[in-house]
């Protein structure tokens, strides 16, 4: 039935239930974390100083209002640059030179109020806050930046208590800035907000002013300079024209530059006219006297050619129907011949004129390209003239402008320099708090309760995360693959009951019956804690029998991890629990080094028993033995052997396990632990069935598992595991704990 159960896996991820499980089972770790964490907020909250916070707002524009229309000295800034712009307002008010000038307008250097503040005490926030400091101060850190011992008189110290004081709260998407000043003196923070703020202003005149200055002493050093120039360049231009004779270089005055601009026009149209003529040229050359353009618009000469053809045809047609010597014929010839002679004369006429063109353009165009190239030397000689000239003027005009901007620049900033205008505006001048900032004891006592709480669960779960033990039935089953046959509570951590001492693992009647191996009362009584307990092993007795699907195994071993876990008690229930049912059992204590069997039912040890049987020293008679509870026979370890290992394993052993197997129902063998020695290992393998006792919330798993590795688990007779005095009081058994508390009558239950 638990055969297929061992190879299970259980692989399930955490639920809710498990998260509330570890809550309850650290539970007063987590309500210790959660008080700690209160207590010491409201010792911090309550010994922190007050903290009164005192706001002025301002609004910043980017430029100030333009009384007349000057540029200022100090550039203003463009819409892209107006983040850098504010970036730049903010430092400025938190600047160390403002702080200065705030001390010394408002002689804070020596008011006993703000001294006061400044050399306030040790606080238990500083001792808290030291350990963060002391971590910090391991990291790497950038240079110091040196500062200077005082700024205008005032000592650094106070100048960085006083800028401790100042926060700057800009309001998003707007041109809205808040100054606010913390100090314990709720009037002091609201004069100290005010005086920042008119700081502020006049730091922003004083800063105009100072650029103004300076420009304006700056242009007055530069327009004598500038004055020199202007009149050495005019006399310099002056005299270069009475040298060169130039009066203007306007090109409509000029005479030379009209001249040439003439004689260049004229060229032009000469040169044209030449070309016009000699492409007619050439085609009279080619003799294409038709393709002449004023033999084509010729009228006379088209007539001509007209009658031509008409007489051809005519011509043609005649000779086609009459001899040559028809007179018509004769007459038609004469005329065509007169037309030809006419039209070659005509032809001839407009070829000698356009040749007399030709040759008259071609002789007008050298002429006028040579009074041209005469009037280009005088031309250039004249441009060579005006580039001097130029430069000399242009020099001129140049020194003239720049002294007439610098003078007007002058005069602007001297009128600038008296404008009181500024960018700032105050929008709420700062009133005395009536109520401190900080601490904020409801939000410090919560954010205490806060991170205590969830401390005290981080502790539970790394706590729970490095638990290594098998708490519950689960634990067991889902790391040892293994069946949990029975859970045995530790009867200490149970409810209390009638009182009863540690030490009495037996309870001895008159009539020399023994009951279970704890501390209780007898069997037959109403005592609720050994009913609960006998209805475990109860249980156990029943999964063992069940354990086989065809018998219930006869011989049964029962071993553990290390010693301590309660294997011989759990094996010495067992055997009682079959023994009441009225099966012959034998309890043999296979614990050669430490035998505890005798001892936990409360018999005399014997110097005979198992040891001395396999020595060959005594008969199997002489080492079994009768016990005060019916059915339910023992054999002692005996005498100390030198090799228990080899007798637990020689076939003796294993002769002797099949002899008492015909004689007895139940074989129940208690076995030395796994880890220490082998003699569980050797005798694994001449039993039936094994059940392996682990002490719940106590064995590691690590040792759990590689007992079971020498016990190689998976091919051996382990039957399932007992997780034994678990501790009742644990969250995982509140169930349990329920169940013992519930008050149910046990005394008619039927105990077999």
């Amino acid at each position: 039935m638990h055969e297929d159960r061992r190879f299970e896996s259980v692989s399930e991820a955490p639920s809710f239930r498990d998260y509330w499980l570890v809550v309850r089972k650290h539970q007063w770790k987590i309500l210790a974390c959660l008080v700690f964490a209160v207590i010491m907020s409201g010792i911090i909250v309550f010994t922190t100083t007050p903290i009164y916070v005192a706001k002025a707002t301002l609004m910043i524009e980017r430029k100030a209002p333009q009384v007349v229309k000057i540029q200022q000295v100090i550039g203003e800034t463009d819409e892209a640059d107006e983040s850098s712009f504010y970036e730049s307002q903010y430092q400025v008010l938190q600047s160390r030179s403002l702080a200065a000038a705030v001390i010394k307008a408002q002689k804070l250097d020596i008011d006993a109020a703000f001294l006061k503040q400044s050399e306030s005490g040790f606080s238990l926030g500083q001792l808290l806050s030291m350990p963060i400091a002391w971590l910090q101060s391991l990291l790497p850190q950038q240079a110091p930046i040196s500062q200077p011992s005082s700024i205008a008189g005032i000592d650094s110290a106070i100048i960085n208590s006083y800028s401790g004081m100042v926060s700057i709260e800009p309001v998003k998407r707007s041109r809205i800035v808040r100054i606010a000043i913390s100090s314990p003196n709720p009037e002091l923070a609201a004069r100290v907000a005010n005086a920042h703020v008119d700081g502020y202003i006049q730091h922003g005149f004083k800063l105009k002013s100072q650029a103004n200055e300076e420009a304006r002493k700056f242009l007055e050093s530069k327009l004598g300079e500038l004055k020199d120039r202007v009149e050495n360049s005019e006399m310099t231009l002056n005299q270069f024209r009475r040298g060169k004779g130039i009066i203007s270089l306007d090109e409509k005055e000029n005479i030379v530059v009209d001249r040439l601009a003439d004689l260049n026009r004229r060229l032009t149209e000469s040169e044209a006219d030449r070309i016009g003529f000699e492409s007619q040229a050439r085609l009279i050359k080619n003799r294409q006297y038709d393709s002449l353009p004023a033999v084509i618009s010729n009228p006379l000469i088209q007539t001509l050619r007209s009658q031509v053809v008409q007489l051809e045809a005519e011509l043609a047609k005649l000779s086609d129907q009459f001899l040559p010597g028809y007179p018509r014929v004769a007459q038609i010839k004469a005329q065509l011949e007169e037309s030809k002679t006419r039209l070659a004369q005509q032809i001839k006429n407009v070829v000698d004129g356009i040749n007399s063109a030709y040759l008259a353009a071609a002789g007008k165009e050298r002429e006028l390209r040579a009074q041209m190239d005469n009037q280009k030397s005088e031309t250039f000689a004249l441009k060579d003239a005006s580039v001097q000239y130029a430069i000399l003027a242009r020099e001129a005009n140049t020194n003239k402008q720049l002294y007439d901007n610098v003078l007007e620049r002058f005069r602007e900033i001297s009128v600038a320099g008296e404008l009181p205008s500024s960018n700032v505006t105050i929008v709420d001048r700062a009133e005395i708090p009536r109520l401190p900032a900080k601490p904020n004891k409801r939000l410090n006592l919560m954010l205490g309760a806060f991170l205590g709480l969830f401390g005290g669960l981080g502790l539970a779960l790394v706590l729970e995360h490095v638990d290594n033990t098998l708490n519950t039935q689960g634990d067991a089953e889902r790391f040892l693959w293994l069946p949990c046959l029975s859970v045995v509570p530790d009867i200490f951590t149970l409810p209390p009951g009638p009182a009863y001492t540690a030490s009495s693992l037996v309870r001895r009647l008159p009539q020399g019956d023994v009951t279970l191996c704890l501390p209780t009362r007898n069997l037959e009584s109403n005592d609720q804690h050994h009913l609960m307990i006998s209805e475990v092993y109860h249980k156990l007795r029943m999964d063992i029998l069940l354990a086989r699907s065809d018998e219930p195994p006869k011989t049964l071993l029962f071993t553990s991890s290390t010693a301590g876990e309660g294997k011989t008690i759990t094996v010495t229930n067992t055997a009682i629990t079959f023994a009441r049912m009225g099966s012959r059992v034998l309890l043999m204590d296979a614990d050669l080094r430490q035998p505890s069997c005798l001892r936990a039912l409360r018999m005399t040890e014997d110097e005979v028993g198992l040891s001395d049987y396999l020595a060959n020293l005594v008969g199997l008679d002489q080492v079994i033995k009768a016990t005060p509870i019916a059915n339910l026979s023992v054999v002692g370890a005996g005498s100390l052997p030198p090799s228990p290992t080899e007798l637990l394993g020689s076939k003796k052993m294993a002769e002797t396990l099949g002899y008492l197997k015909q004689h007895y129902d139940y074989i129940f063998i208690d076995s030395p632990p796994v880890i220490p020695v082998s003699d569980a290992v050797v005798l694994s393998t001449v039993v039936d069935g094994l059940i392996f006792v682990v002490q719940g919330q106590m064995t590691p798993k690590p040792i759990v598992k590689e007992a079971l590795a020498q016990l190689g688990h998976r091919h051996s007779k382990i039957l399932g595991l007992v997780l034994n005095r678990v501790d009742m009081k644990s969250a995982e058994y509140r169930n349990y704990r329920h169940y013992y508390n519930s008050g149910d009558d046990f005394s008619s239950a039927r105990l077999v």
